[in-house]
């Protein structure tokens, strides 16, 4: 299920006030960010810990994350033990922006009382999509790596800096352009075909275009 391009799994259960996803896996629940939050958050920057072991009551914090524009506690959706936690996030953090359902994932819990904060996607997709609209979020295909606002400059020269950036990156290395120029779309498939980097996705906005572009 997709809601302004953020996608949702219908399998998946949600705290919707925490903007967190849990999924079982055996005995145990997976348990990671949900994707606006990852949008509005920007790229993380940091991600903490509770230790494994921890018990820790519904409500209160497994551990946090932050990016440039949010700053927020990964809160249990019940009486759980932390069975597990993403070590890889400690050192990659977006990885919770880049793969939210996936390699991205938080923590592992064991749930140790009965009461639950947590919703079927059937009970939980009027809320989410009421929240991701108070927030104004958008989502796209790829999270990006880079971000280039360019209102007021003409495509050539953004073009002119994005293949500097790209000249600098890494293979697969994602970018997001906004453009308020009127040829920026034409442009922007000329500059996929001439260099040979993907141009993932393109959108319009009002006056504004935004581009997803991935190295190759």
């Amino acid at each position: 299920m997709k809601i302004e391009g953020c996608e949702y799994p219908d399998s998946f259960l949600y705290d919707v006030d925490a903007g967190t996803w849990v999924n079982k896996e055996g005995s145990e629940y997976k348990i990671g960010i949900a994707p606006h939050l990852g949008w509005i958050s920007g790229g993380f920057t940091s991600v903490a810990f509770k230790n494994v072991g921890a018990h820790v009551e519904m409500g209160k914090g497994l551990g946090s994350v932050e990016g440039p524009r949010h700053f927020d506690v990964v809160r249990a959706p019940f009486d759980c033990v932390i069975e597990g936690v993403n070590s890889r996030l400690a050192s990659d953090p977006k990885l919770a922006n880049k793969d939210p359902f996936g390699a991205g994932w938080f923590a592992l819990l064991k749930q140790t009382g009965p009461a639950s904060r947590l919703l079927t996607w059937a009970e939980a997709m009027s809320p989410v999509t009421a929240t991701v609209k108070r927030l104004g979020v958008r989502c796209f295909a790829e999270f990006p790596d880079i971000e280039m606002f360019e209102i007021g400059t003409e495509c050539s020269a953004v073009l002119v800096k994005l293949n500097e950036i790209m000249e600098k990156s890494h293979q697969g290395t994602v970018v997001h352009i906004v453009s308020d120029d009127p040829t920026s779309e034409i442009e922007m498939v000329r500059w996929e075909h001439q260099t040979g980097n993907r141009l993932i996705e393109s959108r319009a906005e009002e006056r504004l275009h935004h581009f997803i572009v991935k190295k190759r």
